[in-house]
């Protein structure tokens, strides 16, 4: 891939143009041959927080961990007996962003000391596995030699890369050796980290009255810790009476005042998890005061949501932990479920299809980071045994209680890490395998919506999904029936050839359990990636997603003979949108035999979503994007599936706003496009005034869309890449712009925002909200 970077240019003509330079990037290696070691590693999380700022509190520390598992030549789990030695280290993505160093993007070892008691070096992890540093020196594991676990925790990672562009994905590379230094195999997996975390929403000075502390609000000039002073203040008010607030002060060696003079009178930083119990911090808490997740959930759940006027409790959808957890940026919940989209085009599931609402959340009775839902409260059993579907898209049923599962295949291991909990990061299956080997990390369940995390799996079978082909860690696919991952059978040419002879004198009934009562295919029967077979009813090709039944060659479980059913066929098409304004598709499906179809969509678009009514395919853009954007569906008739469809979605230029802006005497300064950026046109900026009279401004353009503290109070919505100085008359200016007609530069995003001087302001700027313009046809 290539990572194109923004060069702006004359800024003082009043014109501007554009020009984009090219990058490249070695390729990722190849996957290792047959008969060789394989390392398969993955993040215990899916997404690990940071606070963006550790000078007043913190929620949580940079804190990563990555565990990994070694498969010998003979398909064997790796001991610790085979002097296998296996480090983590930096490794670029396809766009070249690499993260070997925490040093100097973070102020977190400034205060380690207040917060851990820990050393201040930067690049130190608190559980003794570092980052790599500057020089990206392999950095050794620790293996677990009873669930035979390498694992690296507590890596201090922070979500800016090398560049400093902000990546919530970086990747490390896991490499396994022998005692004498010969690398036997490496994978390169994602550790995902944000620092999205963000209270400024409801607790920022003058965001609104509900949140504002009896002492009146702080007005911090850094953003940062505005919010974050605002918060101790009112936590002071809310406890100040309490007796166990005064003796944890006390037995903290806090001002006795309360939190707020700690940090302005001290200079001391406060580790929330003192008082407040957190599991993800083992050891912390005072007795009896309230546990982080149940002071934090449970006192948020009926605070009204200011974007939408719902409690933060009764919100059916991200938002509502998006408001303080990542999300609007880092989209961690971006695996197989979180990206499953309704026949409406929304997403199907949500936080709290799984976690529940926040009340639930935040129960008393509840263990945080413990007590968490299991596979099989959706993955209820198979085709035969299972609570009324094989999967649901909600782990609750009817009464709010976790769903009991009517058959265990797809079940967690019961009692880990403790007695009484089933935790899916614990579990393992098929060859003492942990799950997340094959299914990839919590939250980001393969396949995910970001490339990234789907590079371990097809560097290590050929394409993207659960890593479920025998050999990828087999030299050559076992010969058995039920012995593979959840009793599945071998996938391959031997299978094809031979299991005429599995299938003979009634044991064809076994095959019901993930092909169906009517063995037709169910959705335990896709196709896990895409196949070819050559059969004695000729080549069949099955695409990955495909479910796979006995009609799709012969007639029937117990019929040798030629399906003679014509399979319906699709049609490729196409459509055209610009902006965010959706476009409908009619799709086409044709059946030979005149039986009727069903629709589906199999891949959903890398840059939207589609929803489904019918034949009619409505593709909803998500803003940002311009080029070419794609999806599949496939029609089923009685029998089988049909060929794999490509809807293809050209999209325009377009541009829009984002963020909030920081107003000034006369509100947020207005910031427009006059149309969309296409090639070759020329479009104008216009910049209102928020003073009303004559002032000083300043542009700022970027390639990076990343909130920036500034010194002068508030935060600017980009990283500035470049900047210049103009005049902003009364009533505003207009800058004319003069897009290049350069089909390379289809697709690049560029983000503007403006400064003006302003008196009336709090700290005598305002900004305007963030312009996101995408160029493009």
């Amino acid at each position: 891939m290539y990572l194109r970077v923004l060069a702006c240019a004359a800024l003082l003509t009043g014109a501007l143009t554009w020009a984009a330079a090219t990058f490249s990037f070695s390729t990722d290696p190849p996957p290792p041959p047959p008969g060789t070691w394989t390392v398969v590693a993955w993040n215990d999380l899916g997404m690990h927080c940071m606070d963006s700022d550790y000078s007043v509190f913190s929620i949580l520390p940079p804190y990563n961990t990555v565990q990994a598992q070694v498969i010998d030549p003979n398909g064997d789990l790796v001991d610790g007996t085979a002097g296998v030695v296996v480090t983590y280290e930096a490794v670029a993505d396809p766009e070249g962003s690499i993260n070997t160093t925490s040093n100097g993007k973070t102020n977190y070892w400034q205060f380690t000391g207040d917060l851990f008691g820990a050393s201040s070096v930067p690049d130190t992890g608190l559980a003794g596995h570092n980052m790599p540093g500057p020089m990206n020196q392999p950095q050794t594991m620790t293996f677990e030699a009873v669930d035979k676990v390498w694992t690296a925790e507590g890596v201090p990672l922070t979500p800016y890369d090398d560049m400093g562009r902000k990546r919530y994905y970086p990747l490390m590379r896991i490499t396994a050796r022998d005692q004498g230094g010969q690398v036997l195999a490496t994978t390169d997996v994602v550790l995902p980290i944000s620092d999205e975390m963000d209270c400024r929403t409801c607790h920022a000075s003058n965001s609104g009255p509900q949140a504002e502390p009896q002492a009146g609000w702080v007005n911090h000039p850094n953003a940062e810790r505005d919010f974050r002073l605002n918060i101790l203040r009112l936590h002071d008010e809310m406890e100040q009476s309490n007796p166990l607030f005064q003796s944890a002060l006390a037995s903290e060696g806090l001002d006795p005042a309360g939190l707020y003079a700690t940090v302005t009178n001290q200079g001391k930083s406060i580790l929330c998890a003192s008082c407040h119990k957190s599991n993800a911090l083992p050891g912390t808490g005072v007795t009896g005061i309230t546990p982080l997740t149940t002071a934090v959930h449970g006192g948020h759940a009926n605070v009204t949501d200011p974007t939408n006027g719902m409690t933060l409790d009764s919100s059916a959808n991200r938002s509502s932990c998006y408001r303080c957890h990542p999300g609007s940026e880092t989209r961690c919940l971006r695996g197989a479920m979180g990206s499953a989209v309704a026949s409406d085009g929304s997403l199907a599931m949500q936080c709290q299809s799984c976690h529940g609402n926040m009340s639930a959340v935040g129960s008393p009775a509840r263990e945080g980071w413990l007590n968490e839902p299991a596979c099989q409260n959706c993955h209820t059993g198979t085709a035969l045994v299972n609570s009324g579907q094989i999967r649901f898209t909600d782990a609750h049923d009817a009464t709010g209680q976790l769903r009991a599962p009517a058959n265990n295949v797809f079940a967690t291991t019961m009692d880990v890490p403790a007695p009484g909990l089933n935790l899916y990061r614990f579990s393992k299956g098929h060859g003492d395998l942990r799950c997340e080997a094959c299914h990839g990390s919590t939250h980001a369940i393969y396949p995910a919506s970001h490339g990234n995390d789907n590079l371990q799996a097809n560097a290590l079978q050929g394409h993207e999904g659960t890593i479920a082909d025998c050999t990828a860690c087999h030299d050559s696919s076992p010969q058995t029936v039920v012995g593979g991952p959840h009793g599945m059978h071998p996938i391959g040419p031997a299978w094809i050839n031979d299991h005429e002879d599995v299938a003979e004198d009634g044991n064809h009934l076994q095959c019901r359990t993930c092909h169906g009562t009517d063995y037709k295919g169910t959705v335990l029967s896709a196709a896990l990636g895409p196949r070819v077979f050559n059969t004695q009813f000729g080549t069949k090709v099955f695409w990955k997603g495909y479910q796979v039944g006995c009609y799709a060659c012969h007639d029937g479980p117990t019929d040798d003979d030629n399906n003679n059913n014509t399979p319906p066929v699709v049609q490729n098409l196409s459509a055209s949108t610009a902006g965010t304004t959706p476009v409908t598709v009619n799709l086409v499906a044709t059946d030979a035999n005149g039986d009727p179809v069903t629709l589906r969509i199999v891949k959903q678009p890398a840059h939207g979503t589609v929803g489904l009514t019918g034949t009619q395919a409505t593709y909803y853009p998500e803003p940002g994007f311009a080029g070419v954007d794609t999806f599949t569906y496939a029609a089923r008739d009685n029998d089988t599936e049909s060929n794999l469809g490509t809807v293809t979605i050209t999209r325009g230029a377009e541009w829009g706003l984002f963020g909030d802006g920081y107003a000034g005497g006369m509100g947020v300064p207005t910031l427009t496009a006059s149309a969309p950026p296409q090639l070759g046109s020329s479009i104008q900026l216009q910049l209102g005034n928020s003073r009303g009279v004559a002032t000083t401004g300043y542009w700022v353009w970027s390639s990076e869309r990343q909130l920036k503290p500034t010194t002068v109070g508030g935060a600017l919505l980009i990283r500035p890449d470049n900047a210049a100085v103009t005049m902003v008359p009364a009533g505003g200016l207009t800058l004319p712009i003069v897009i290049p007609n350069d089909p390379s530069l289809v697709g690049l995003t560029v983000y503007v925002q403006a400064v003006e001087y302003d008196p009336q302001a709090p700290f005598g700027y305002s900004f305007t909200r963030g312009l996101r313009l995408t160029l493009g046809q």
